[in-house]
């Protein structure tokens, strides 16, 4: 079964860039009878806050992104030890300054991202940086390669390792999120590959830019999706405005309704340049 996530932080409100990453993933499952999954990652505790949790369910609703199932990470700590822990013990992880820590092997990964095609990685370019920018070396002159926390000094997982083991046990088929997050990739394929676990297929969406050519930002014009509703705005003219924002059903259509649109999207069709946002 194709069973997608959109999975926000609550540390802020659910703004436009993010509103889209969580529609092209509905639209994916709706398009393909699967399931869309809700999963908040609140793992930062400081950070995260109830009003912004309240505000991103709120807006969702609002915006008729239903969702099948919901999680927040913030339940499932003991889940994550457990499996560091497993890993500890098939040595390879290893605790240090009370941290658990994932030992990088030296390889290369090669996924096949549904929008951008092959991406190959080498993880022997996350390399320890020596202070003066130069790459550190082992007592054999090869370079030293950056582990990857699991589990930090404070008892909290890492977001890569949270989402690796989230993404397996809800069996998510479908990772659909922002080219951002193109260099957490290889870390957490690794990460799937040490753990037991066949990684899910991915798709890379390109960012939304603002007029000016920078990244999304409210000095640009982003806002939050709750800001459109106080504002007026009808749902549905901000999801059709989304849906058009990078993705196209091969027409000149600038409306489009959205059981039309789910019988065309495709997300081979999402543009791989980004969307500029006006």
């Amino acid at each position: 079964m194709i069973k997608v996530r959109f999975a926000p932080s609550p540390t802020g409100y659910l703004h436009i860039g993010s509103a889209r990453t969580a529609l092209f993933n509905w639209m994916y499952a709706k398009s393909q009878k699967g399931k869309f999954v809700l999963r908040i990652e609140d793992t930062d505790l400081q950070r995260s806050s109830k009003e912004f949790v309240d505000e991103i369910l709120a807006s969702m609703k609002w915006l008729g992104l239903e969702w099948d199932e919901l999680y927040f990470q913030s339940e499932r700590f003991d889940i994550y030890k457990e499996y560091a822990q497993k890993l500890l013990k098939e040595g390879k992880a290893y605790e240090s300054a009370g941290a658990i820590i994932l030992k990088m092997p030296k390889q290369e990964v090669k996924i096949y991202d549904l929008i951008r095609g092959e991406i190959n990685f080498d993880t022997a370019n996350f390399m320890v940086r020596n202070e003066d920018g130069s790459t550190a070396l082992d007592e054999k002159g090869e370079p030293v390669l950056k582990d990857e926390v699991l589990i930090k000094a404070d008892g909290s997982p890492s977001y890569s390792f949270c989402c690796v083991i989230d993404d397996a046990l809800m069996e998510i088929s479908h990772v659909i999120r922002g080219e951002d997050h193109i260099s957490n990739t290889p870390k957490q394929i690794v990460m799937y590959e040490a753990l037991g676990f066949n990684p899910p297929k991915f798709a890379h969406l390109p960012l939304i830019m603002g007029e000016d050519g920078g990244r999304l930002s409210k000095r640009t014009g982003a806002v939050a999706v709750s800001d459109y509703k106080a504002n007026g705005f009808i749902a549905e003219a901000l999801i059709n405005y989304l849906l058009l924002l990078g993705w196209s059903p091969g027409n000149d259509q600038e409306k489009i309704s959205i059981t039309n649109a789910i019988k065309m999207f495709s997300i081979k069709k999402v543009n791989k340049a980004a969307a500029v946002f006006s």
